[in-house]
């Protein structure tokens, strides 16, 4: 626990939710709750508000190029929400066989 710096363990997390309204302009995010933010401060903002719901922990096992496996602990508040709110989006404007080929890429 004392690795994540950005994130509150999930079921220390806020009993009630936080609503977020992401703007986009041509795919790119641009305002947090109305607030019109450059790209470093919306995700400084959005790792904050996910950080303390405990959003955007990752806990994977990986394959080295060397040939061996290891254990990454990662936290990703802000890029955890912005990667599901591009895909509500892609999901209103993707038809199912897009999609299926962006996962594929």
């Amino acid at each position: 626990e004392d690795m994540y710096q950005m994130s509150v363990e999930p079921r220390l997390a806020p009993d009630t939710e936080e609503y977020i309204d992401i703007a986009f302009e041509e795919g790119v995010p641009v305002s947090v709750n109305d607030e019109r933010l450059s790209p470093a401060d919306l995700l400084d903002r959005l790792n904050t508000m996910g950080g303390r719901h405990g959003v955007g922990r990752i806990d994977v096992v990986e394959n080295r190029v060397v040939g061996i496996k290891s254990r990454g602990l990662y936290e990703t508040p802000g890029g955890t929400i912005l990667h599901i709110a591009a895909r509500e989006i892609e999901s209103l404007t993707l038809d199912k066989r897009m999609m299926k080929m962006k996962d594929a890429l």
